[in-house]
């Protein structure tokens, strides 16, 4: 198996591919992020659920490699995306497995899905797949969602959380509607009893049941808009 990519459980992986967008000193400046970015696979009851691909071109061996092998077997698969912004290599893995793009209805009327194939928009709070929950997250008014995956008392998510050094950070995106909702949101994630965060920017979390209480008592990470 590739360096890049970590097995979680026995049914739950992670990889990393250096985003094309991030340019030198960008993990340095306030608001900034690290090079490599996450994407997660989980597999439950046949069904391959694969969130915010990221893979670097057709001839990346590495990631098409596990992937191919993930899949392998499978009765379906899903590509999920937190965030329109991070459609990434979702085109690609879709049309390589014959899967649907599921992405919140809010976020399926951005510009940057227009003209997408297997595009099937979901409302809040919804199953999309076996054992993932796809939750709005409250403030923001661009659809961006978290995953949940109680089986593993985990939660994927986009910008709205960040692996700083330092821990979970909360991250306050610029296009925020409402800073107090954003807040009520986060602090009602403690009733899933998380024990792991995966974020698409930065490191993981595995910080056990005070997860979400931590991230709350570190200062704020603001991002400077989507980073994809």
């Amino acid at each position: 198996m590739s360096p890049r990519v970590e097995q979680l459980a026995p049914n739950l992986w992670r990889w990393t591919t250096p985003h094309p967008s991030w340019r030198a000193g960008d993990d340095e400046r306030e608001g900034g992020w690290e090079q490599d970015v996450g994407s997660v696979l989980y597999a439950r009851d046949g069904i391959v659920t694969i969130i915010d691909p990221l893979v670097a071109g057709e001839d990346d061996a590495e990631v098409w490699g596990f992937l191919d092998t993930a899949v392998r077997g499978a009765v379906a698969v899903v590509v999920a995306l937190t965030a329109s912004w991070h459609l990434r290599s979702a085109p690609a893995v879709a049309e390589r497995y014959d899967a649907e793009i599921r992405v919140h209805e809010i976020a399926a009327r951005d510009a940057a899905l227009r003209g997408v194939a297997r595009v099937r928009p979901f409302e809040a709070n919804a199953e999309i797949a076996p054992g993932v929950e796809g939750l709005l997250v409250a403030g923001l008014v661009q659809g961006e969602v978290a995953y949940h995956l109680p089986e593993h008392a985990a939660l994927v998510a986009a910008e709205v959380f960040h692996g700083a050094a330092d821990g979970l950070r909360v991250g306050e995106d610029p296009a925020l509607a409402s800073v107090d909702d954003l807040y009520a949101w986060v602090r009602s994630l403690d009733r899933l009893d998380l024990t792991l965060v995966l974020p698409t920017h930065g490191r993981p979390a595995p910080d056990g049941p005070g997860v979400i209480r931590e991230a709350l008592m570190r200062p704020p990470w603001r991002p400077e808009g989507p980073l994809g």
